[in-house]
């Protein structure tokens, strides 16, 4: 296990937090994943804490899996960029899947890092999720939910 894993492991067994599972890959980079899973909205979202040797660490969550659509995709690309153009921190995109992604990624060297960091991170990507989860969903089921009313009505 690299060194930052190793702190980031410490920082969640000091902290009692038994939420992530450790998966180490065997790479050259020494990659380990923690991953998660966060409620928003009575949806269980993915997160992947992925920690190796290199100067990034990241933290993705996966927010809708396999849902963009050519009836979605303009005004759900227009509302993603809309948010990265207002957070720093957190990028959204989607995948060639149809998913829809946050990132958020941390340079750090081994000196510089701090579990308590990443931690943060991924309270704020709780937190911008709560306050933005609703809309890109509404933006994601925006046609089938006319549609939907629209047949319900008549």
């Amino acid at each position: 296990m690299n060194e930052k894993a190793k702190k980031f492991a410490k920082m969640l067994k000091d902290n009692k937090m038994n939420v992530f599972q450790e998966e180490p890959l065997k790479d050259e980079l020494k990659t380990v994943l923690f991953r998660s899973n966060m409620e928003i909205e009575g949806q269980r979202l993915p997160i992947v804490v992925v920690i190796d040797d290199s100067i990034y660490v990241l933290c993705r969550t996966l927010v809708a899996g396999k849902c963009i659509k050519k009836e979605n995709e303009v005004e759900v690309t227009k509302l993603l960029n809309h948010l990265n153009r207002s957070y720093k921190t957190f990028k959204y995109y989607t995948t060639e899947a149809g998913e829809i992604v946050l990132d958020a990624c941390l340079p750090t060297t081994v000196e510089q890092f701090e579990p308590n960091m990443v931690r943060a991170i991924i309270d704020l990507s709780v937190k911008n999720l709560e306050e933005n989860y609703s809309g890109i969903m509404q933006k994601v089921w925006g046609n089938r939910a006319e549609t939907e009313a629209a047949k319900a009505a008549n």
